[in-house]
């Protein structure tokens, strides 16, 4: 059940803005004999007052809410075969996730103060804000199911409670101020600083200033129908931070009221600390980056933009990075040093066809970037952030940030991969360095979004394509239906293979013949070399098709409604991940490390889904 309502009501000369959200659904989900359900009911609200003080001043408060209470059931009956035991026990967790979002804001803002004669205009904002948020888990979980397929908490031998607790607010306030020089020259400069209530170092300053310069307007020779319509130039400098989550500087205590069990059957009590320890230094993220940039439209029929940027990255925050165990504690969160990179953005739009009747626009957008740590800011060498400690994101010095370490092929001293003398590669788990190896980077070279959209009267048809270009990935999918023999690119079963490699006996090249299974099997889902299940993914997928149709304005004539339009979408309708085993049709579009900073893993997921849907808008 969803609704809204307004926090308040709305005093004389005020303005009020509602705003709704989408309806959540959550299906239901079957897993084995497992079964989870979810129920939400979620308030959203919003409210804004805008006074007048003067011709050129504004005062503005705005307030939201944003709640919702989520039911949830897991439970399994008895007799699995996991080998949990509080699991194949049978289970059954009953718990509410509750979470409060409260937004306030208050700005006062000033424009159109004209000075030189009309030929420099001012305008300024000053401003307050605060988020709170407040998340609260509260349930009970029992093991032990005593009679098969009833679930009720007197019906299992053990329970325990599910309670977790967080909150964070975030106060910020912040500052700006904008020139206009006879409408074609903008300067603008402007600061903002927050404070954070989870964090020892709870304070960030970040500033920013941009300036635009519109030929178009400075020259106005320049401007003509046929030729340049609109120029635009910008520069611009801006940071942004951003907080931990959590309480990342303090070591959690975990209070267990019945740990034992006496030989008098009186409980006993123990208190352990979380295996994720605390750090007090640990640092907002600064990003602050550089862009330069181009826009306009020619001969009234092409849109182009086009922007280059450089940022650095300074304390990247990272969480849950595995540590020596020896510390008391297996996981801390930390910060990265500083990470830089560049990109490149091109957004370009033509119109082929354009008039009364049928039209037909182009949109291409490209995207490249390049990242690389400079600096670790601690001693270590590499830090793995996602995934295992011998199979995981990282960051090094040198490499871009998210790249991929783990086992790879046996090098010798020039670089050359190494073979045993049955044929096979041999593995290693260290490099010239003595660091687990780098075996990918999942960043893409680059992507392209292609769209036309053809219209017709009230007809409209899109047709959307993405192409991800490279970008590594670690699949166990692609590795285990190549090595179990399950798909047809492994029919030459008669062949012999030669692994491409020098022999480590002889130092001579390889020639060695192998079979069909040791070739596929060995040297690729069993070897103990990681690098060997890593392929390019580079994809084109058909993103997205639509076509809509807007009811003609007669047909509304005697109808409440200004505009009605419906439309038929299918969405991932049909990819080709071109640089992986044909006869698989592996998916890339997947992950197999969850939600979180890991990318380029996959281990056993299922594809993608294609989407269909239908939609009425209706404008009143």
């Amino acid at each position: 059940i969803d609704f809204y309502e307004l926090p308040f009501a709305a005093p004389d000369g005020a303005s009020i803005y509602y705003r709704d959200d989408n309806a959540i659904q959550h299906p239901l989900w079957t897993i084995r004999n497992a079964k989870f359900s979810q129920k939400v009911n979620r308030v959203n609200g919003f409210g804004a007052i805008d006074y007048n003080l003067t011709e050129n001043i504004n005062i503005l408060y705005q307030g939201s809410v944003d709640t919702y209470s989520e039911d949830n059931v897991n439970l399994q009956n008895k007799g699995g075969v996991t080998g949990t035991a509080s699991t194949d026990s049978g289970f059954y967790d009953t718990y509410n996730n509750s979470n409060t979002i409260m937004d306030h804001k208050v700005v006062l803002s000033g424009n159109n103060f004209s000075l030189i004669n009309d030929n420099l205009n001012i305008d300024f904002l000053l401003g307050a804000t605060s988020r709170s948020i407040d998340y609260n888990r509260i349930g009970v979980s029992s093991t032990g199911q005593q009679v098969f397929d009833f679930f009720d908490h007197g019906g299992f031998s053990n329970s325990t409670p599910i309670e977790f607790h967080q909150k964070r607010n975030i106060v910020g306030l912040y500052g700006q101020i904008g020139f206009d020089v006879k409408n074609f020259l903008y300067l603008t400069f402007a600061g903002r600083n927050d404070w954070v209530s989870n964090a020892v170092n709870n304070s960030l300053f970040y500033p920013s200033a941009s300036a635009s310069f519109i030929p178009t307007s400075a020259f106005p020779g320049l401007r003509s129908d046929g030729g340049i319509n609109y120029l635009k130039l910008r520069a611009g400098y801006g940071t942004s931070a951003n907080f931990a989550t959590g309480y990342p500087t303090v070591t959690n205590v975990v209070l267990n009221a019945q740990g034992w069990i006496d030989d008098a059957g009186n409980f006993i009590t123990s208190n352990t600390t979380n295996s994720s320890i605390g750090n007090v230094n640990i640092k907002p993220e600064l990003f602050s980056e550089t862009e330069y940039g181009v826009e306009g439209k020619l001969f009234g029929r092409v849109n182009f933009d086009v922007s280059y940027y450089k940022r650095t990255t300074e304390d990247l925050i990272i969480e849950d990075q595995p540590i020596a165990v020896s510390t008391g504690a297996s996981r801390t969160d930390t910060n990265i040093g500083e990470i830089k990179s560049d990109g490149i953005e091109v957004d370009f739009g033509l119109d082929i066809l354009k008039g009364d009747g049928f039209n037909w626009n182009v949109n291409v957008n490209f995207t490249k970037y390049e990242s690389e740590v400079t600096d670790l800011g601690q001693d270590s060498e590499l830090i793995i952030y996602e995934g295992f400690t011998n199979l995981g994101n990282g960051a090094r010095v040198g490499y871009p940030l998210g790249s991929m370490f783990g086992s790879r092929i046996a090098r010798d001293e020039e670089g050359n991969l190494l073979v045993d003398g049955a044929g096979n590669y041999l593995s290693q788990d260290r490099d010239e360095d003595g660091l687990l190896p780098f075996i990918g980077d999942p960043n893409p070279d680059f992507i392209m979004n292609y769209s036309n959209t053809f219209s017709y009267k009230g007809l409209s048809l899109n047709v959307a394509f993405t192409h991800v270009s490279g970008g590594d990935m670690y699949t166990t999918t692609v590795a285990t239906l190549l090595g179990r023999g399950l798909t047809t690119d492994t029919e030459d079963r008669r062949g012999t293979f030669i692994l491409p490699g020098i022999s480590q006996a002889t130092g001579l090249p390889n020639d060695i013949q192998i079979n069909n299974s040791n070739f596929y099997f060995d040297n690729g889902f069993a070897s103990p070399a990681d690098e060997l299940s890593v392929y390019d993914a580079s994809v084109v997928r058909l993103r997205e098709v639509s076509l809509g149709y807007t009811l003609p304005a007669r047909f509304l004539e005697k109808t409440p409604f200004g505009k009605v339009v419906i439309k038929a979408s299918g969405y991932n309708m049909w990819y080709n991940a071109y640089n992986t085993p044909e006869g698989i049709n592996f998916d890339p579009n997947v992950s197999g490390l969850g939600a979180g900073n890991g990318q380029g893993f996959e281990y056993m997921t299922g594809p993608s889904s294609k989407r269909y849907g239908i939609s009425v808008n209706a404008t009143f």
